[in-house]
């Protein structure tokens, strides 16, 4: 759908309850509703939907990382920092190559398994479980220096750190924001001229469904 279906389509079904808004209020529905169905998509399993993987086709990246940042906040010893891109929404799939003096185990590609800050101060204490030469842990994503990173958890270096995610999925802007009667200063997740949907059209009306949802949520909350 066109920015402009976006938004006769919204207003023609929008009348039926006398409810107006302006672009600027639709698009911030449009781009919630998105993202809310995006998350739904999660709980479903993205792996086990063909049509979930073909909706969310666009939105998934590769990437290698390389760029290790040092950090004095780490919670083991064993903590490595990796930048990863600032679009991160949820990740996939992730691996790393280990650094090694054994030549068996040095570039060995390892699985990463991700890890609760709660699960880490469980497991960290049973020789197991932890870290070895099959497995990296990795804690949550955090920041360091406005850095988007993650802490690799490993009794070895760690060279490379790959990853497939999902991307942040870019908002939908019925109208450009930067002119017009909307003043200054206003943005949608920084976008400030429109742009439709850049999912697949697969998933465009479920993104129409669910911001009327959220739109009758608010306004008429009785009929939802």
């Amino acid at each position: 759908m066109t920015t402009d279906e976006f938004s006769n389509e919204l207003d023609t079904r929008l009348n039926k309850y006398n409810i107006n808004l302006n672009e600027y209020e639709k698009s911030i529905y449009l781009t919630a509703a998105q993202i809310e169905i995006v998350k739904s998509y999660f709980i479903v399993g993205i792996e086990r939907n063909s049509r979930i993987r073909i909706d969310l086709k666009e939105l998934i990246k590769n990437y290698i990382s390389e760029e290790k940042i040092t950090s004095i906040n780490k919670i083991s010893e064993d903590s490595k920092f990796f930048k990863i891109p600032d679009n991160v929404f949820l990740i996939m799939q992730e691996q790393c190559n280990i650094i090694s003096t054994d030549s068996c185990l040095n570039g060995k590609l390892l699985k990463v398994i991700p890890k609760t800050h709660d699960e880490y101060n469980i497991q960290i204490k049973n020789p197991f479980k932890k870290p070895n030469s099959s497995i990296v842990w990795r804690l949550d994503f955090s920041k360091q220096d406005a850095i988007d990173n993650v802490e690799l958890i490993s009794p070895y270096d760690i060279s490379k750190y790959q990853v497939r995610y999902i991307s942040y999925p870019e908002p939908i802007v019925l109208t450009n924001l930067s002119t017009g009667s909307f003043g200054e200063g206003l943005s949608i997740d920084g976008v400030t001229t429109y742009q439709t949907c850049k999912l697949n059209e697969s998933i465009h009306r479920d993104i129409m469904n669910k911001a009327l949802e959220l739109v009758l949520i608010n306004y008429k909350p009785q009929t939802v």
